[in-house]
């Protein structure tokens, strides 16, 4: 999946909207929601709603500011050309600085990305979670009351390695999910764990599910035992519905 994968839920489309009516006055509701498809890189709001039907997600281009203004002068507005009504996600967004991201990937990353991967496909596939806000479903889960309890479950990684996952309903719609590969006994928690000290390699890593569905990039933690280092980098995954990189948000 390449740096500029992006997929939208119809909860993302709605908070890409809400946030760019916030950022512009005198703009129709029906006119900003032909801006938002067309800043998602789609020819009409019905093209966009055509892509969602029936699905979680659906593949778009990042959010495009120039394409935003565009749309705008053609349904009769005259915008600034610098308007910024949506977020870009060139960047890796914190409260402190923003870095760009990263083009070159090495072996850490990953390895990383692997896990990750496999942990969030197999929440799916087991029904514990899904990639649009309010998702929720393992047992425990509360929306309403801070998250409520985390979810664990287990899968297999690589055909024969057994591996432990840790989900967690935080703020922003965003889940954290631990992973544990090949933990020495059945009683670790991902999340509970001495990371290589328990098994051979260790993850953790945030999905987003408000402004799209993708793995933040530039908040990851991972320690891998160097026997298996190679293997988990070589393991060749695809994400099921959401992307494998994006901005890191706080």
């Amino acid at each position: 999946m390449s740096a500029s994968t992006y997929f939208v839920s119809e909860a993302a489309v709605r908070n890409l909207k809400e946030r760019a009516e916030r950022r512009v006055n005198g703009v129709r509701s029906a006119h900003m929601s032909e801006v938002v498809a067309a800043a998602l890189g789609f020819r009409t709001h019905a093209a966009l709603r055509a892509a969602l039907a029936g699905r979680a997600t659906a593949e778009a281009s990042k959010p495009n500011n120039a394409r935003a203004v565009q749309r705008l002068r053609q349904l009769g507005y005259n915008p600034p050309d610098d308007l910024h009504l949506l977020p870009e996600l060139d960047r890796s967004y914190s409260p402190f600085k923003t870095f760009p991201l990263r083009k070159q990937r090495g072996v850490r990353w990953t390895g990383w990305r692997n896990l990750m991967v496999a942990a969030i496909n197999a929440g799916l596939e087991q029904h514990l979670f899904g990639l649009s806000p309010g998702e929720d479903w393992w047992s425990g889960a509360d929306p309403k009351n801070n998250g409520g309890r985390r979810g664990l479950y287990r899968f297999t990684f690589d055909g024969d390695l057994s591996a432990t996952a840790a989900v967690t309903a935080i703020s922003g719609d965003e889940l954290s999910i631990h992973v544990l590969l090949d933990p020495r006994n059945g009683e670790i928690e991902a999340d509970r764990c001495g990371g290589i000290e328990d098994g051979a390699a260790s993850a953790h890593g945030w999905l987003e599910r408000r402004l799209g569905a993708w793995i933040q990039d530039g908040g990851e933690g991972f320690s891998c035992k160097r026997a298996v280092q190679a293997r988990v980098a070589a393991v060749a995954i695809e994400p099921h519905g959401y992307a494998d990189q994006g901005s890191f948000i706080l």
